[in-house]
């Protein structure tokens, strides 16, 4: 395939090895060249003109097969992929101090027992909670559990509000065009939300929040209780 259409012939967002003729016809090749010598070291008539021409046909099928790797190596097609995918990237320290310039912090002014409702509702929503294996990898390493909190990329200074609020913790990502998360990967941080929501979640996720109290009472010897489902009036505490 040549260069000029290899960018077109890419219809799906993965990077998968465009449908190739070569290998087929090189094993085409590969066979008919041991037939013709077989049958050329037992004295068969024409075996030899047979062999030369498997022999070209072989050569001329790697050559074509070689030089559609060779352009799949050095043609733009790893950028223009990584575009496609729109592989998450990190939001600069800059822009973060960039856009706290503009928010009002008044408006951060409510109490711990609030924020903790509020955090509690966006981890419920699209928020993740990220618990790795309590045992270590291959590499010796112990994984650190996670806190994601996903939304749209026009709520930042939401999120830069709560950062704030929570005393500068976790980091920023940007995925895509209009995906932001918020993550939270530091034990001191995992702890500081864990004592914020602790006992007000109202859905399953409070057993995968159980799930990561357990991992840090077991992984760091802290004695957290477990979190009771919160299944108090919404009209109290909304």
């Amino acid at each position: 395939m040549l260069n000029l259409n290899r960018s077109n012939f890419q219809a799906h967002p993965f990077h998968l090895v465009s449908p190739s003729p070569w290998p087929l016809y090189t094993s085409i090749s590969l066979l008919s060249l041991t037939t013709s010598a077989v049958l050329s070291f037992h004295g068969f008539a024409y075996a030899g003109n047979n062999l030369i021409m498997s022999l070209t046909s072989l050569v001329l099928s790697m050559s074509f097969w070689f030089r559609d790797i060779i352009a799949e190596g050095t043609t733009n097609l790893f950028n223009s992929l990584f575009h496609t995918l729109k592989i998450a990237r990190a939001i600069s320290k800059e822009d973060i101090d960039n856009l706290k310039l503009n928010i009002i912090q008044d408006t951060i002014n409510f109490t711990d027992n609030q924020l903790g409702y509020f955090l509690a509702g966006l981890i419920e929503g699209d928020g993740h909670i990220s618990i790795p294996s309590k045992g270590k990898t291959t590499l010796n390493r112990i994984l650190n559990s996670r806190i994601v909190f996903t939304g749209h990329i026009n709520n930042i200074e939401m999120y830069i509000l709560l950062q704030t609020r929570l005393g500068g913790i976790g980091r920023f990502q940007h995925s895509g065009n209009n995906v932001i998360r918020y993550i939270i990967g530091d034990n001191k941080g995992i702890l500081k939300i864990i004592e914020l929501v602790h006992g007000k979640f109202r859905t399953p996720k409070n057993i995968t929040f159980n799930y990561l109290i357990e991992f840090f009472n077991f992984k760091y010897n802290h004695n957290i209780p477990n979190s009771p489902l919160d299944l108090s009036d919404f009209g109290n505490n909304s």
